[in-house]
């Protein structure tokens, strides 16, 4: 009640914001873990704490991203750099800004880099008589934010991005859901995030509205930290970026023991702060067991109890979006 209260409060001063507004954060902005903050009709409650510390600018644009059969409503909400954010992300519209979508198949759509690469997150909720469409999420990159009908196809889907130690190679993998003209993908790496090195190229499906999954493998990655990027070309030359992924090989690489192991795994990870998942996959790919990563224990272990002797992979999960994978042997 208190939430839909606070809610209703936004929506009333909210609704007689300018046709465009724009904050800029400046150098020193913390927003607390539980707090609401709202910009707008952009509300956002994180459960981490949230720094736009960074010189952050938000623009309000009240014009629709095109789509297939229909585009977004007419309002979307640009940063002029990513945003990692964990918590509760929402958005407060005026029905005059539906544009032709329906209000109860409505669902937020996110691009981390331009109107070429949304994703529609589905799974909102949706509160009709507030005109308010919102979802919890975890380690989201909000670049360009707005709402869409959930069976509408914004341009080029880029479902997934992930990038990962396996053994002493980089192995990168991603999904699209959707593909229209789309020629290939090119594989950029780069020490600095500012100077890019094509690896190769990874021919496209061309024309999908199905799940396509692709993968590289960088044999030789460079030393210390790496960044790895993807250039989404189209047939006509037009082109957009990915999500960048960071893999560091300066000494917090995952480290398991005994190897083999009988029924429990030791593993031992620089800072354990920053895991957010374990994973055991069997020699398939398939996973096995999952959980989160571990709190305040001093040791870090996973029972393998029921397993089944054979070949398992462990993929620990980081913050960043990053992961590191390593090979054991269950007896």
């Amino acid at each position: 009640m208190k939430r839909n209260k606070l809610i209703t409060g936004l929506l009333l001063v909210l609704c007689a914001a300018q046709a465009k507004s724009q904050i800029v954060t400046g150098s020193d902005l913390y927003v607390k873990i539980g707090t609401v903050f709202s910009v707008d009709s952009l509300v956002l409650v994180p459960t981490e704490d949230l720094n736009l510390g960074n010189n952050y600018s938000l623009t309000v644009e009240h014009t629709a991203v095109p789509g297939n059969p229909t585009a977004s409503i007419k309002k979307k909400y640009v940063f002029n750099n990513p945003v990692n954010f964990h918590g509760n992300v929402g958005i407060i519209y005026d029905p005059a800004e539906l544009n032709g979508n329906t209000e109860s198949m409505l669902e937020l759509a996110n691009s981390w880099s331009d109107e070429s690469g949304f994703v529609t997150l589905s799974g909102s909720t949706r509160d009709l008589g507030l005109h308010f469409v919102s979802k919890d999420v975890a380690d989201l990159d909000i670049r360009l934010l707005t709402l869409v009908n959930a069976q509408s196809a914004l341009p080029v889907k880029l479902v997934t991005f992930d990038a990962e130690k396996d053994e002493r190679r980089v192995k990168l993998t991603w999904r699209t859901s959707f593909e229209y003209n789309s020629d290939f993908f090119e594989i950029q790496r780069s020490r600095d995030m500012k100077s890019w090195k094509v690896l190769d190229h990874v021919s496209s499906a061309g024309e999908s509205s199905q799940q396509v999954d692709y993968a590289y493998a960088d044999a030789d990655p460079i030393a210390g930290i790496g960044y790895y990027r993807l250039k989404m070309v189209d047939r006509d030359g037009t082109f957009a970026f990915s999500q960048i992924r960071k893999v560091s090989w300066d000494g917090t690489d995952l480290v398991v023991f005994p190897n083999p192991a009988g029924e429990r795994l030791e593993m031992n990870v620089k800072d354990w702060s920053r895991v957010t998942k374990i994973s055991v996959l069997n020699a398939g790919g398939s996973i096995v067991k999952e959980t989160a990563g571990p709190r305040g224990a001093k040791e870090k272990y996973i029972l393998l109890t029921g397993f089944q002797p054979g070949s398992y992979i462990l993929e620990i999960k980081y913050r960043d979006g990053s992961s590191e994978r390593t090979h054991f042997v269950k007896y």
